[in-house]
């Protein structure tokens, strides 16, 4: 799960802001999922596969929950909102053995 969050020009953190955030994950992984913990929020929390994810900030805040696949990679979720800065984080994944 990443928790996206909204910033002011000084890095403060902007617990009234509402903008609805885009995402686009690259590499070897999806996203599966969106919140943002309003309980009057009727957004869906999934989205067919041509449909692009996005999810409104409550009280500054939203998460995307990104799932990993098997092979090993790098991964990197993008987040994009009108009049806010986009935000980029990468994850670096090793790859998946079973247990024995």
């Amino acid at each position: 799960m990443v928790t996206v969050s909204a910033l002011d020009a000084l890095g403060r953190f902007v617990p009234v802001a509402g903008n609805e955030v885009r995402f686009a994950l690259s590499g070897p992984g999806k996203i599966i999922g969106v919140g943002n913990g309003d309980p009057s929020c009727h957004e869906p929390d999934k989205f067919p596969e041509k449909e692009p994810w996005k999810r409104s900030l409550f009280n500054g805040l939203a998460q995307v929950i990104v799932q990993a696949g098997r092979e090993a990679g790098a991964l990197e979720l993008r987040s994009e909102a009108d009049g806010l800065e986009a935000g980029v984080v990468g994850m670096k994944l090793q790859p998946s053995h079973p247990a024995a």
